[in-house]
């Protein structure tokens, strides 16, 4: 696993669930089904990306936001929390 950010916002999409949306993004791609990890110095959440959003602001630049799976809800996330990330195995290396 590396790390890929720190969490900047966190919100629930109703029906769809939890969104994290990174600081900032480095060279690490990421893909719907990557295993994520919400490190905190008080507690690491795992969760899976269910999806890839595009989040557009009144004013300022677009952001990406990831949907994560059911498993996590916003109360869950500790403040200031880094997101890791790991690729899913292929069916090669399984």
């Amino acid at each position: 696993m590396v790390v890929l950010s720190k969490i900047e916002h966190v919100f629930t999409v109703p029906t769809r669930g939890c969104v994290i949306v990174p600081v900032a993004l480095n060279e690490q791609r990421v893909s719907i089904g990557d295993l994520v990890q919400l490190r905190s110095p008080e507690r690491n959440l795992e969760a899976r990306i269910v999806g890839i959003e595009m989040i557009k602001q009144i004013s300022g630049p677009c952001r990406v936001g990831f949907l994560l799976s059911n498993e996590i809800n916003k109360s869950q996330i500790p403040p200031e929390a880094e997101i890791w990330v790991g690729k899913q195995p292929s069916a090669t290396q399984a």
